[in-house]
């Protein structure tokens, strides 16, 4: 059992708490963003904003929390996940804000930010699934998936700002494995032996 604390606004937070509250976030990112974009414009257009919004509070929420974990090993690779997880729920928030505040004149649409937002995230994933391969924070395989995913994803954006739906589609099915798979871990049982080999 880990029993590592970090202050977390004052106060103090264990490892296995963290983990879930992590793992938690990354699960509720799915139905938080794709049913709330699909609630906008409905009669439940209020609850679709509030869930766009929480999703970017919790993307926000992972990378706070997920960087001082990284960051006992690799401090680079933890502050370049953070950097990533930060601007992807400021993106996604500005996409979805863009998109309701219907201006005109604008340089840049709500799809590009979201696209730019999965992209960041995508490159800033990248070193922290080499890193979950080297700790053996979760097994190797999954962490490889981890990275294959990622790499997809960017290549998944790139293909929908080229017209390539079908494609872009197909290419986020590897990304989504890895995440549902990585949070479910954590919720469930967190890192678990792999970590404790790892003396995290």
């Amino acid at each position: 059992m880990l029993t590592a604390t970090f202050n977390w606004w004052g106060r103090q937070m264990s490892d296995i708490l963290r983990f879930r509250i992590i793992g938690l976030c990354i699960l509720a990112a799915f139905p938080l963003f794709g049913v709330g974009q699909a609630l906008l414009g409905t009669q439940q257009h209020g609850l679709g904003l509030l869930m766009c919004f929480s999703n970017s509070v919790g993307v926000m929420t992972i990378g706070l929390l997920m960087r001082p974990v990284i960051a006992r090993t690799a401090p680079r690779s933890g502050q370049i996940y953070l950097v990533a997880r930060l601007a992807e729920g400021v993106l996604l928030g500005m996409s979805v804000t863009i998109v309701q505040s219907n201006v005109m004149g604008l340089t840049v649409s709500g799809e590009a930010l979201y696209q730019l937002g999965m992209i960041g995230l995508g490159l800033g994933s990248l070193p922290m699934c080499l890193w979950l391969i080297k700790s053996k924070f979760v097994p190797t395989m999954l962490g490889a998936l981890g990275f294959t995913g990622y790499v997809c994803l960017i290549a998944a954006m790139i293909a929908a700002a080229s017209g390539a739906e079908t494609t872009s589609m197909t290419l986020l099915l590897p990304g989504a494995a890895f995440e549902v798979m990585f949070g479910l871990i954590l919720v469930l049982r967190g890192p678990g032996k792999w970590a404790q080999r790892y003396a995290l």
